[in-house]
């Protein structure tokens, strides 16, 4: 038993780091980028559904309950995306579909038929391969059985197989998956990009072909007016989204490491494993739990020593039980 006079004892942290830097390979900053640009149409959807979760779960290997968790979690945010690029994507195939029948009431730049034609195309894509990953998402394991931890060592190393496309280390299989668990909204991203693109190709036609001043050029104007504003508000708010990401990482990067530093979460008192036996309670005419919670008052300087001599005061109580004591401070 801990002498009850000694100081509480804090856990010093350690001097070993927590993290050790590899030195990049010299494709990760292109790579970086090229990623960038692929995904910028849906970067915020790109990495809260799949390369997010996907990394944790990569991470979390040989930790089954943290697999189970994850697992469950990202099975139901990607059902819920997949359900709203089906519906994002039957309407862009609904307007482009709509659009192509303008082409033979006019003549206009073969660009905006090519574009939505393109739009029809990946809208038409997107909505097939969210039905192929609703089906692998149906075979994987419930949310429930997956809570429980009562899913076999087996099946859940198959689920994370499924998941990943690998069992010892990530390869060009793994990264394969993760482009297929991407494809639906990259799909529906692009079929809206080719489908403006169309439209704007379509009414900034007398200007491209040089035609006389017109109402076409009018009505041009007015819509290049208020796309630029809807672009513009676009852009800007994609960059409010990206900086406030970066912000929000560095600040759990920041809170894990200021944590780690202090040894928050290891302070320990010898009081805590101090447990009176039965026949002392006995004797002083109080339960386990009320002297436990003296004991731990006492520790965290809540309630007054009875042998001590308080902080502005130089009364002393006399030599009695505790209890007695303990019952005139509270």
């Amino acid at each position: 038993m801990a002498d009850a006079s000694s100081p509480p004892t804090r856990e010093e942290p350690s001097s070993t780091p927590h993290r050790v830097y590899n030195k990049p390979a010299w494709y990760a900053v292109p790579g970086k980028i090229f990623l960038g640009f692929l995904t910028a149409p849906y970067r915020r959807t790109f990495k809260l559904y799949t390369w997010k979760p996907l990394k944790e779960i990569r991470a979390a290997d040989g930790d089954r309950k943290a697999v189970c968790r994850l697992v469950a979690d990202w099975r139901e945010d990607k059902y819920q995306e997949l359900q709203s690029v089906q519906v994002a994507a039957s309407f862009c195939a609904g307007a482009s579909l709509a659009t192509l029948s303008w082409n033979q009431e006019q003549s206009p730049h073969w660009a905006a038929s090519a574009l939505w034609y393109t739009s029809l195309s990946c809208s038409i894509w997107g909505i097939i391969t969210s039905i192929q990953q609703k089906s692998i998402l149906d075979d994987l394991p419930d949310k429930d059985v997956l809570n429980d931890a009562s899913i076999p060592e087996y099946d859940l190393k198959r689920t994370r197989r499924v998941i990943l496309r690998y069992k010892k280390r990530p390869g060009i299989g793994h990264w394969l998956m993760l482009f297929f668990w991407q494809f639906p909204s990259m799909q529906m991203s692009y079929a809206w990009c080719t489908f403006l693109a169309g439209l704007t190709v379509y009414i900034c036609t007398p200007f491209i072909r040089r035609q006389a001043w017109g109402d076409d050029s009018k009505i041009a104007i007015v819509y290049l007016v208020v796309a630029g504003v809807g672009l513009v508000t676009f852009l800007l708010s994609s960059c409010f989204v990206y900086s406030s990401e970066k912000a929000c990482e560095q600040s759990v990067v920041n809170s894990r490491s200021n944590t780690n530093e202090a040894g928050i979460g290891s302070f320990k008192s010898p009081f805590d494993n101090t447990h009176p036996s039965a026949a002392d309670s006995v004797t002083n005419g109080q339960s386990t739990t009320n002297v436990s919670l003296s004991q731990t008052l006492r520790t965290r300087g809540l309630l007054i020593d009875s042998s001590r001599k308080g902080p502005q005061s130089g009364r002393q109580f006399p030599s009695s039980s505790s209890s007695k004591k303990e019952a005139l401070l509270m």
